[in-house]
């Protein structure tokens, strides 16, 4: 059973509110926010569908590239690999684009490795958790994010996860100062109470500046200080694991499996953060993972802001692994018109998708008449 097509499309969805982070405005409300999915169809005709969440703000690969990418290179690469081979399917994709200093355009490629790995879940009647080895959990906590261009308006977001049913919320920092990033903090904590608190920096900070907000943070009961610096520092992160009273996560400077045992040997890191897109996929996602339970350190799981398909994805990861909260926001931002059911259907709890593969249906008359063409 080999890989015989793979399509691209591109999606565009409206945000229903600001979402800001350090590197800027990942959406807004009025502005299209795009998402690239692909349809990967084996022999014998089994699909499955992968998601690639463009973010110029976050990493390097736009929608553009990601499409041209996976049109021009990764797909001529893929078709005619068993589609049970995903060591062969990476290694094609990675003669296609090399990896570098990263995995090599894993946005792209994570689309691809998820897509197949849906196919194949539904050829052989079994959920991708069974596929990366197990299904430990079945119920998950999603964060409501705190992401305000003023932290004057943090209370306000906080209070409406509330509403919504959340107990778990999660702040971005790292662009109002230190003081404001403190005072929005602790505004969120005193709106939310006793609830689960946690904060991402998005390589906001710089070492001093990030020594001195783990502890305000630790007296407003944060739970985790995620990506507070920049690159692969592990002189800086060892310092911070040292001493701050917050555990340290890390997530955009996590590339590899490479790069979490050089965390692991400097003393450098508190909590893997897993994200299938950064890391091209379930295969390497799964290595990842376990990797970070052999070195007996925490896991942790963000997503893109994804659709529920995207969702799925990281649910199965995330059940595979028995992870619990997780920081797959999605629900909160944009809709997903395009499956039979959803996912989240509604608060801040969500359950794993029954059924084969993914677990969820793609309408793919609606795919193809929503489309957009993207110039290359």
């Amino acid at each position: 059973m080999k890989i015989a097509a793979v399509e691209t499309f591109v999606i565009e969805f409206p945000f229903r509110t600001p979402f800001v982070l350090a590197g800027g405005v990942a959406g807004r409300p009025g502005t299209p926010s795009p998402r690239v999915f692909v349809r990967l169809e084996a022999e014998g005709g089994h699909v499955g569908w992968g998601e690639a969440t463009p973010t110029p703000r976050w990493t390097y690969e736009t929608t553009e590239t990601i499409v041209s990418t996976i049109v021009k290179y990764l797909a001529p690469a893929v078709i005619g690999i068993d589609l049970w081979d995903f060591d062969a399917l990476h290694r094609a994709m990675d003669r296609a684009i090399a990896p570098g200093g990263t995995i090599g355009s894993p946005l792209a490629k994570s689309a691809v490795d998820i897509a197949a790995h849906d196919a194949l879940g539904r050829a052989l009647g079994l959920p991708v958790c069974a596929l990366l080895g197990g299904r430990r959990r079945t119920r998950f906590d999603l964060s409501w994010m705190v992401s305000v261009a003023d932290p004057a308006d943090g209370a306000k977001q906080a209070k409406e996860g509330i509403d919504a049913g959340y107990t778990v919320f999660d702040v971005k920092i790292g662009m109002h100062g230190e003081a404001g990033d403190a005072a929005l903090v602790a505004a969120t904590r005193k709106a939310i109470g006793d609830l689960a608190l946690q904060v991402d920096a998005n390589r906001g900070y710089r070492l001093a500046p990030a020594l001195r907000q783990a502890r305000r943070l630790a007296d407003c009961g944060v739970a985790l200080f995620e990506q507070p610096l920049d690159g692969l520092n592990l002189s800086g992160y060892r310092r911070l694991v040292a001493d701050s009273p917050v555990e340290i996560g890390i997530d955009e400077t996590l590339r590899s499996v490479s790069d979490l045992i050089e965390y692991v040997r400097n003393d450098a890191i508190g909590v893997a953060v897993a994200k299938v897109q950064r890391n091209a996929g379930f295969h390497h996602s799964r290595r990842l993972c376990e990797t970070a339970e052999a070195a007996g350190i925490g896991l942790s799981l963000s997503g893109l802001t994804e659709t529920d398909l995207g969702l799925a994805a990281g649910l199965h990861l995330a059940a595979a692994f028995d992870i619990d909260p997780l920081q797959l926001n999605g629900p909160q931002y944009i809709d997903t018109p395009f499956l039979d059911r959803r996912i989240w259907q509604g608060g801040g709890s969500v359950d794993l998708p029954e059924g084969p593969g993914l677990g969820v249906n793609v309408d793919e008359k609606w795919m193809r008449a929503n489309a957009v063409r993207v110039v290359l």
